[in-house]
């Protein structure tokens, strides 16, 4: 849920120019995407919540983006449309698909364990 409304917002922001900077828009919506994508992945510890939040921003982009009843197109088909549609798609499978490092960490840890004490039974044993 949080996902889509973030998507709503930011695609109908992403146009915005802010002291005639034509980017401004796109990179502060960019921001607010992968701080939120961000903030699920490591406040739920889980890797489907981000995807999930992601999936619900791409909904939500997708929807809004086609051509509405009076015929305005809030994402054209332009260099601009096609770099937000891109930056969140991207955004969203690195965030879902980053590693998780603490688990890479602990399991090496254990593994380190295990040999410490199959060395001292060898060692006892002889």
């Amino acid at each position: 849920m949080v996902g889509a409304v973030f998507g709503l917002a930011t695609t109908v922001t992403h146009a915005t120019s802010v002291w005639g900077l034509p980017w401004a828009g796109l990179v502060l919506g960019a921001i607010a995407c992968g701080g939120m994508l961000l903030a699920v992945r490591l406040l739920l510890h889980d890797r489907w919540g981000a995807l999930a939040t992601g999936l619900g921003m791409l909904l939500g982009m997708v929807v809004i983006s086609g051509r509405g009843p009076g015929g305005s197109v809030i994402v054209p088909n332009d260099l601009l449309g096609v770099t937000w549609t891109w930056t969140v798609a991207v955004m969203v499978l690195l965030v879902a698909a980053w590693p998780d490092f603490s688990r890479i960490r602990r399991l090496q840890q254990e593994q380190a364990a295990r040999g410490r004490v199959a060395g001292e039974a060898s060692a006892d044993g002889s």
